[in-house]
């Protein structure tokens, strides 16, 4: 272990030059080497070298580069223009998560997105599979939101709900002193803007990018025009930033009084409520699906959370007695929950 420690202190000191040297030498060698799996590492390592130059070079060939959060809006975007001019001219990042919920602290750094992702790994029963893979892509998204170049404009889409707004932010703290023009597309916003008619109402639009058709989002970034977001309000942002990437909180609440951190019981009373509700359509309180509980509640909230939230904070209403269930805590589907009788 000493001498790994002594070999990471020699690299951290090496200025560009020589580490490229040092590692083209170790290539060399590893190359010559007849042991199958050396040479299955060398080639991956050549692979995903060769991949990140592209992507580099790709990226710096782009005029304007947007950047969204969640992986659905960010295959509704690639998909809606795959067929358009703006596949030569526009480049897309994706920040593959719900930033509402979970530990966003130090998320700029590499032991911050451990942090995080240990502990929605701790925490999120169904998402176990997908999070070492989650984990490498925002280490990929945030190093090229960090390399955009002063050249390229950035459009930030967001929209009315905490995960969205929380982003904006901590890529607005990325970005400070680089000299790039930064806009921000709120797809709400935009949606009103375009179709407002005496007709519509402004609650019947949802406040989450990711309900938007692919068709639709091509239709708001049609119609945006491009206008950097003015330097106090991005100082004001990149402030709240500062202040998100410093907070223990693991929920975010968004509102017209703007983004605030929330106890973990905010929704509590809610998914009780909703219980309720579901007991009494059912004729008696008896046991439910897990999965219909959490659609329910989902269906009729205002925050936007995600499923795997809500069912971990169903597993701290079954500690605290208020809820029973039978089945395994594995995951949703696979356990039933009923209202204790003093709660129903």
């Amino acid at each position: 272990m000493d001498e790994i420690n002594q070999i990471k202190e020699a690299i951290a000191k090496m200025d560009e030059s020589e580490a490229k040297s040092l590692l083209q030498l170790i290539m060399i060698s590893a190359d010559q080497s007849e042991d199958e799996q050396t040479l299955k590492t060398v080639q991956s390592i050549k692979q995903s070298l060769v991949e990140t130059g592209q992507t580099e070079e790709n990226q710096q060939q782009v005029e304007t580069v947007h950047i969204l959060f969640g992986d659905a809006v960010g295959g509704s975007l690639e998909f809606a223009v795959r067929k358009t001019p703006y596949l030569n001219t526009d480049g897309i990042i994706v920040l593959p998560e719900n930033l509402a919920v979970g530990p966003v602290k130090s998320l700029h750094t590499k032991e911050g997105i451990d942090h995080r992702y240990q502990w929605l790994k701790d925490n999120f029963r169904d998402y176990f599979s997908e999070i070492d893979e989650d984990r490498e892509r925002t280490l990929m998204a945030l190093e090229k939101v960090k390399n955009i170049e002063p050249h390229q404009q950035v459009i930030i889409w967001t929209s009315e709900n905490a995960a969205e707004q929380t982003g904006l932010r901590i890529v607005l703290y990325l970005l400070q002193n680089k000299g790039i023009e930064v806009s921000e597309l709120n797809t709400y916003q935009s949606f009103h803007n375009l179709y407002s008619s005496p007709e519509l109402e402004y609650g019947e639009f949802s406040p989450s990018t990711v309900e938007i058709e692919p068709e639709n989002l091509l239709q708001l970034y049609k119609q945006f025009k491009f206008k950097a977001i003015n330097h106090s309000k991005c100082q004001a942002l990149v402030g709240e930033a500062r202040e998100l990437l410093s907070s223990e909180s693991t929920l975010r609440t968004w509102n017209h009084k703007g983004l605030s951190h929330s106890a973990e019981d905010r929704d509590d009373a809610f998914i009780i409520l909703c219980a309720k509700r579901l007991h009494q359509e059912m004729g008696k309180s008896d046991y439910m699906l897990v999965v219909r509980l959490i659609g329910e509640v989902l269906g009729h909230m205002q925050q936007y959370t995600g499923d795997q939230w809500i069912e971990y904070r169903i597993r701290a209403l079954i500690k605290k007695g208020i809820f029973s269930y039978r089945g395994k805590l594995r995951a949703m589907r696979f356990y039933e929950v009923k209202l204790n009788e003093e709660y129903a």
